[in-house]
Order: C-alpha cells, then structure tokens, then sequence
C-alpha cells in the first residue's frame, strides 16, 4: 500500500527522527498505528460522555504537541507511550 502524508504529518516525523525518537519514519509510523489500534479499541464508547470528552483533551494534547515537535521540544518515545499505554488502560476502566 502506498500512502501520502501532509506537509505537516512529513514534518512531524521527520522531526521525530532527527532527535532520535525513532530509528525511522517506518518505526514512527509503526508506533502510530500500534495507538491508532489502542484508540479502535476505544471506540465502543463512542456515546459515552466522558469518552467523547477524552477524545476531545486527547486531540488538544496532540495538536500542541505537534507545536512542540516543530520547535525541537521532543520527548524520549518509550516514555510518551508508556503513558499513553496507562492513560489507555485507565480509560478502559471507566468504560468498563
């Protein structure tokens, strides 16, 4: 499957890479789409309030950190998925 990315999405992993968040763009989008998979497995709660307020403090928190990625304000990888991981486990939780 070939895939086309933004400018921005480009930019995004790019600058992951560079600071050496990930050997390579092919590793990054792996990763994406590992939470992509975590976030699908949300999706049973698509009526849920406090799940679609999730969503909505989720989408705030990538849009500023794509802001922080393009000034070189990057995080190690391993510890920005194991929160992510927690923050998935614990809404989980309340959905259940």
């Amino acid at each position: 499957m070939q895939i086309t990315l933004s400018q921005e999405q480009t930019q995004v992993l790019e600058t992951l890479v560079k600071h050496g968040q990930y050997p390579s763009l092919e590793e990054a989008i792996n990763t994406a789409l590992l939470l992509l998979i975590d976030d699908v497995t949300l999706s049973d709660g698509n009526n849920n309030p406090n799940y679609l307020a999730w969503i909505e403090e989720t989408q705030k928190k990538i849009d500023l950190a794509r802001e922080q990625a393009q000034r070189g304000e990057v995080l190690k990888a391993e510890d920005v998925l194991a929160q992510l991981r927690d923050k998935v486990k614990k809404a989980k939780e309340v959905i259940v």
